[in-house]
């Protein structure tokens, strides 16, 4: 176990004693190479899952650290060509990793008939959803895999809210929940109070301390800041007035649920894409009833303006990462950055010039949230900006993470785009950025009560 951490060996350790293990450690903090480590231990047939952008990483630091291991990807093709392949490997009984996403994992039948020794669920909190079909599909594995060891490995154990775990720890415990009570309703009534009136609201949480004593004795938890020698990173809003036009979008849609724009309408059906419609006009566009590309409210709208003038105080060479999360975002942002004279990469569902950024041979990398924020290393830049962004608290972390890792040795500056409406009234916009930032602070009170309930004595009993 060369070149280790103090960290990974602590966590390698925690597993070792453990049928079932979540290593929650901060991004950046290594956790796939100790799981390498894991899986050498272990041994047999090793099934690793992990989002799609993921497993190239995977592949490579099996290749780094355990060349001796055979490691069968199962990223291109069709499902039966997957199918085809991984019954090959099957046929030679030396140990064996599979790595495979998420979405194509539940759709193999093939998967669940084979005895694992090891079921790693890399980015585990992709399980949270109770009734999604890759956490009803990791709780069969368990139960079909009864003597497996199970691996988490998250950055973001509660992404959302604390709903977010009875579904986790059921795919990790499987096939008996023993953490949590062992239905998803029993598990909200215990820790949520719900509004009466508005059946399954969730008003407030509750018994957290009982929380945060649990989460104590069944996971492994290490901050980023805590072991990792990183660099200062700092956050900034850079906020801009809507024009008057795209003010009465906004508030159209938000009042009358129904706005004009030219000759024609936008009407969403429901209250969700009446928001969806009110974050595009704070990017300065929106999609018109009837079209399937969004219409510029303006012939330069505010944001891609505000923009323009932030990069006209960046040094023209200084490396810079845009994340945005619709497609003419994608656009705006790098009309902007040429015009400033810079070379522009994307990465995005249509496009994958990552690899060109990272060489050196472009300036900017706009990045759709989505794909740039998950398993990329972006630390060739110090500078970031949240041209958009969604509801996704997960995604925005680990889009931060990707700038702010071992790697980055300068202060890491993030820059966020938010819309006004006149007389300073707050956009859907900001109150999705405020939204993030108070489930942060909520989430981070209660996981890092980790570092004091871990020391108690009832913490101890649980965790024997």
């Amino acid at each position: 176990m060369d070149r280790l951490w103090n960290h990974q060996r602590e966590a390698i350790d925690y597993a070792a004693g453990r049928q079932w293990s979540i290593w929650h450690l901060g991004m950046g903090a290594g956790k796939t190479r100790a799981e390498v480590e894991v899986c050498k231990a272990t041994g047999g047939r090793i099934l690793v899952v992990c989002p799609k952008a993921v497993i190239a990483a995977q592949v490579k630091q099996f290749l780094l650290w355990a060349p001796e291991m055979r490691v069968l990807p199962l990223d291109r093709g069709t499902s039966k060509d997957k199918a085809r392949r991984l019954t090959g490997s099957l046929a030679d009984t030396s140990p064996l990793v599979v790595v495979v996403n998420y979405e194509t994992a539940w759709r193999m039948p093939l998967l669940e008939k084979i005895e694992w020794t090891l079921l790693v669920y890399d980015e585990c909190h992709r399980l949270k959803a109770p009734s999604g079909s890759a956490s009803r599909w990791a709780a069969r594995m368990g139960k079909r895999n009864p003597t497996a060891k199970r691996l988490g490995l998250t950055g973001t154990l509660v992404a959302h809210s604390i709903l977010d775990l009875w579904a986790i720890y059921r795919a990790m415990e499987s096939p008996n929940l023993t953490t949590w009570p062992d239905t998803y309703t029993a598990f909200k009534a215990r820790y949520c109070v719900t509004n009466p009136r508005i059946p399954g609201m969730v008003v407030r949480f509750v018994r957290q301390d009982e929380l945060a004593e649990k989460l104590a004795a069944t996971s492994f938890y290490r901050r980023s800041e805590d072991v990792l020698d990183l660099p200062e990173i700092m956050h900034e809003r850079l906020e801009f007035e809507l024009s008057a036009d795209e003010a009465r979008v906004h508030r159209e849609l938000e009042t009358a649920l129904i706005a004009q724009i030219g000759d024609a309408v936008v009407a969403p059906p429901n209250a969700l894409a009446v928001a969806l419609r009110m974050r595009q006009v704070c990017s300065g566009h929106v999609r018109r009833d009837g079209e399937v590309d969004s219409t510029p409210i303006e012939q330069t709208p505010s944001k891609a303006a505000r923009f323009g003038d932030w990069l006209a105080d960046l040094p023209p060479r200084e490396p810079l990462v845009v994340f945005a999360v619709f497609t003419e975002d994608l656009r705006q942002a790098r009309r902007q950055c040429e015009a400033s004279g810079r070379t522009v990469s994307e990465l995005s569902g249509r496009r994958n010039e990552l690899a060109a950024w990272q060489a050196g041979e472009t300036d900017v990398l706009i990045a759709q949230i989505q794909s740039g924020g998950i398993g990329v290393d972006l630390t060739r830049a110090a500078y970031g900006v949240f041209y958009s962004v969604g509801y996704e608290l997960s995604m925005w972390l680990q889009a931060t993470a990707r700038l702010h890792r071992p790697g980055q040795t300068k202060t890491t500056r993030f820059y966020s785009l938010i819309a006004m409406l006149p007389a300073n009234r707050v956009s859907i916009e900001g109150r999705i950025h405020a939204a993030l930032a108070d489930r942060r602070d909520a989430i981070e009170e209660i996981v890092n009560a980790y570092r004091y309930a871990s020391t108690s004595p009832r913490a101890h009993c649980l965790a024997e």
